[in-house]
């Protein structure tokens, strides 16, 4: 079980600070530790038993924080405008922000569900690791959120249709780069009982634990119109945050566990 270094409180986001993993002991809600980088934690591939509540940070509040400051930090353009009021960039360029200027030095943990990659070997009580989180988008990078809003208009329209009957989608993705290995598969094991194992009931997640390095952040939209095979107008937002990755770990999501501190990227 860790141990405190110190007492904090989940970080208030309005003063500019990103909130960490916290995890709370159970039996004592006030005793709230920030995540510990990987070098500061003890090794070890068996399975805790004590539960840790995760609470990961929102990557859209990460991501707007982030692009609401730069838009205000420049002269009201209507672009800017335009960009408080949906919260999406305007036009298709990437733009980079300064992580000082930002908050963005702090480290920051999102909480990734898988539901495929486990394997569990009974006879050797051992749990394997191998899941991919790339996306569609972007193999290279790591997905932690994709949101659609809208209908499609697939087998309901013909493309010439599709606006006019309101089918048109955003398309929200928020992805990792972390670094030029573009390593997007986490791989690990864990040595856990039968009992354990049922505990679970298949339901994990991934934690990813880092900070922003230069260049920090970028966006890009991409716009599709309608099409015979897809009669959906399509907009497509992808951030991307640009990450040193400190701690990777494996989490039982029905029990609030941590499963394994010892998790690595790999291509």
């Amino acid at each position: 079980m860790f141990k405190p270094r110190s007492r904090r409180t989940l970080c208030n986001v309005t003063r500019g600070l990103v909130c960490a993993l916290m995890l709370t002991e159970v039996g004592t809600p006030a005793n709230a530790v920030t995540a510990m980088r990987a070098a500061d934690m003890a090794p070890s591939n068996v399975a805790q038993s004590a539960r840790y509540p995760v609470v990961g940070d929102d990557p859209v509040v990460v991501r707007d924080r982030v692009v609401n400051q730069h838009a205000h930090a420049e002269p009201p353009s209507f672009g800017n405008r335009v960009l408080r009021l949906v919260h999406l960039p305007v036009g298709d360029e990437r733009s980079h922000h300064d992580s000082t200027e930002s908050g963005l030095a702090d480290d920051f943990t999102f909480v990734v569900p898988v539901r495929y990659g486990i394997r569990y070997q009974a006879d050797k009580h051992r749990l394997t690791v191998n899941v991919d989180l790339s996306g569609d988008e972007d193999p290279a990078d790591i997905l932690i959120k994709r949101t659609v809003s809208g209908l499609s208009g697939r087998k309901l329209v013909v493309a010439p249709e599709a606006r006019a009957k309101g089918f048109i989608q955003q398309v929200d993705v928020i992805e990792l780069e972390s670094g030029k290995s573009k390593k997007t598969t986490v791989r690990g094991s864990v040595t856990l009982s039968p009992a354990a194992y049922a505990e679970t009931e298949g339901e994990y997640a991934i934690a990813i634990t880092g900070h922003m390095v230069p260049p920090y952040f970028s966006d890009q939209i991409d716009h599709r119109d309608p099409t015979d095979d897809e009669p959906t107008d399509i907009t497509t937002r992808t951030s991307r945050l640009y990450v040193d990755i400190s701690a990777i770990w494996l989490i039982s999501a029905q029990r609030s566990v941590v499963l394994s501190k010892t998790l690595h990227l790999s291509k």
